[in-house]
């Protein structure tokens, strides 16, 4: 397969001769020289480091084994501090649990006057809001704006 010849047509841009510009020459002032005092810092002392005594070895107790495999087989009878007296942390599970009982009743009836003096108290403001509706009626501005007085309370 030839593709197609194609020949772009010869285009030449125009000559252009930009004037030459000779610029003066400048030489920049060289800065001037400046030397510092020299400051010998003193040495820091030396100081001798007592050597550390060495470290006596410490052995890990095993830990204990639950039936998985591991752990010391040696020790098969139980330690001195699981004997736990059961029934005395199941009374004090019941006696902790009573006063929760007790406290959260109180509260919920706390909560419950609570809530009663809240719906009185909303329907007092409704009843104020109205009744401030009805005395800025004839006041400049109605009872949108309601201008009224320092001293007039509401």
């Amino acid at each position: 397969f030839d593709a197609p010849k194609f020949d772009a047509p010869k285009f030449e841009a125009p000559k252009f001769d930009a004037p030459k510009f000779d610029a003066p020459k400048f030489d920049a002032p060289k800065a001037p020289k400046f030397d510092a005092p020299k400051f010998d810092a003193p040495s820091a002392p030396k100081i001798d480091v007592p050597e550390l005594p060495s470290l006596p070895s410490v052995s890990l107790p095993s830990f204990p084994s639950f039936g998985g495999g591991g752990g010391d087989s040696s020790s098969s009878a139980p330690a001195a501090d699981e004997f736990v007296d059961r029934e005395a942390l199941d009374e004090e599970a019941r006696e902790t649990a009573a006063d929760f009982r007790r406290a959260d009743a109180s509260a919920k009836a706390v909560e419950k006057e609570a809530r009663a003096l809240r719906k009185t108290a909303n329907d007092k403001k409704k009843i104020a809001k109205a009744a401030k509706d009805a005395a800025c009626e004839y006041r400049p501005g109605g009872k949108w704006l309601c201008i009224r007085g320092f001293k007039s309370g509401f």
